[in-house]
């Protein structure tokens, strides 16, 4: 079997557009990837474009190889390793669509092709947010009630008198961000998960000192408290904390979790299925961050290809935390020919081969976007 062609389709969804890759064979099937980043959808789609010079004719099982001929050797990347996230989003949306090619091809789910089911089930959190803590509290308990055991909201941001938004002066709000999650955990009560994202916008000091007007309220994690470009500066935090510490989105490579761990700086990893080169590259960070017995909880806010190819590693892993996924897009299961079965807070996976589902033609012609079109 050889690689005939690449392309790649982006979906009309709220923010970051859900950018699919598709890789046709010389047998009549197509594996499908995804490679969505938040607002560079066409740069990544030139990307996958550029890379496949170097794939046309290639042999799509050989997915190790094919990952770091383009990563290490290839004129794509040519002296310089592409540890980018627009670079690794688009090696990650043609990695997933080859381990998807070859589990329909071996006739198995991707999971049972990385070592098997550890678990059916992949535990998920979904999120709440409002304009006042009782918003909060009511978004949170409706999860809740849908079957979500485990939510994720928001640090609050300060208003500094209409002055641009500044790292150094901004804390997170304490006072607003305790009574939302206040609120949140009277109305959910103690056996609900709570995690906190603080979008890596605060200083060392602020982090600490809103980690601590937190810690009463019992959460699971306190997400990116920094921007991971010093990661000597997760540590820090760390110890002077009793919130277990998430992170990061925003890292690209095995190599930099490799050091975050080292450096004892979290205690869930979050790499983005995406970001960080897809499942070839993923499952190793999950490797080694189970040599440090730290879970991993994969950023997830993409489209139903990029939910499923992350749902497929979890399940294969031992050191598996809740994983993210974004509720209120009502036609994302329209794309799809077998709807996401999420039941009682879980993603429940098939075995149907590859990731188990094809796109639509109707949810194509309904749903594409293309680059120029309003957001």
């Amino acid at each position: 079997m050889k690689i005939t062609d690449i392309d790649t389709l982006m979906y009309n969804s709220p923010g970051r557009k859900w950018t699919v890759v598709r890789v046709h064979t010389d047998a009549g099937i197509t594996g499908l990837g995804e490679a969505t980043y938040s607002n560079k959808e066409p740069v990544v789609c030139a990307a996958v474009e550029h890379m496949k010079q170097e794939l046309i004719g290639e042999d799509p099982a050989r997915i190790e190889w094919l990952w770091h001929h383009i990563y290490r050797r290839s004129s794509v990347s040519g002296i310089w390793r592409m540890a980018g996230p627009v670079w690794m989003s688009a090696l990650a949306g043609i990695d997933i669509a080859l381990w998807d090619l070859k589990g329909k091809v071996a006739g198995l789910p991707v999971y049972d092709l990385l070592g098997g089911a550890f678990r059916r089930q992949v535990d998920v959190y979904t999120h709440f947010g409002g304009s006042t803590p009782q918003d909060s509290a009511k978004m949170a308990k409706t999860k809740q009630e849908e079957g979500f055991f485990a939510l994720k909201g928001g640090a609050s941001s300060r208003d500094h008198n209409g002055l641009d938004w500044d790292t150094y002066l901004d804390d997170g709000h304490p006072d607003k961000t305790v009574a939302h999650f206040e609120a949140v955990r009277e109305a959910v009560g103690p056996d609900v998960k709570l995690f906190i994202d603080c979008h890596g916008r605060f200083t060392i000091a602020n982090s600490i000192r809103l980690a601590k007007r937190l810690e009463h309220l019992d959460l699971f994690a306190y997400e990116d408290p920094v921007a991971p470009d010093d990661l000597t500066a997760y540590p820090k935090i760390r110890s002077q904390i009793n919130i277990p510490v998430m992170g990061s989105e925003r890292l690209n490579t095995k190599s930099q979790f490799r050091r975050l761990l080292e450096l004892e700086g979290i205690d869930i990893a979050q790499p983005d299925l995406m970001y960080s080169g897809g499942i070839t590259e993923a499952r190793k960070i999950a490797a080694i961050a189970e040599t440090f017995h730290v879970p991993i909880s994969f950023h997830n806010t993409k489209g139903p290809i990029g939910i499923l190819a992350a749902a497929h590693v979890m399940a294969s892993i031992p050191n598996a935390a809740p994983i993210e996924f974004v509720t209120g897009i009502d036609w994302r299961d329209e794309i799809i020919d077998v709807p996401i079965d999420v039941q009682g807070g879980r993603i429940v996976l098939s075995e149907r081969p590859g990731l188990g589902v094809e796109l639509t033609e109707a949810g194509m012609a309904k749903h594409r976007w293309l680059a120029g079109e309003p957001r």
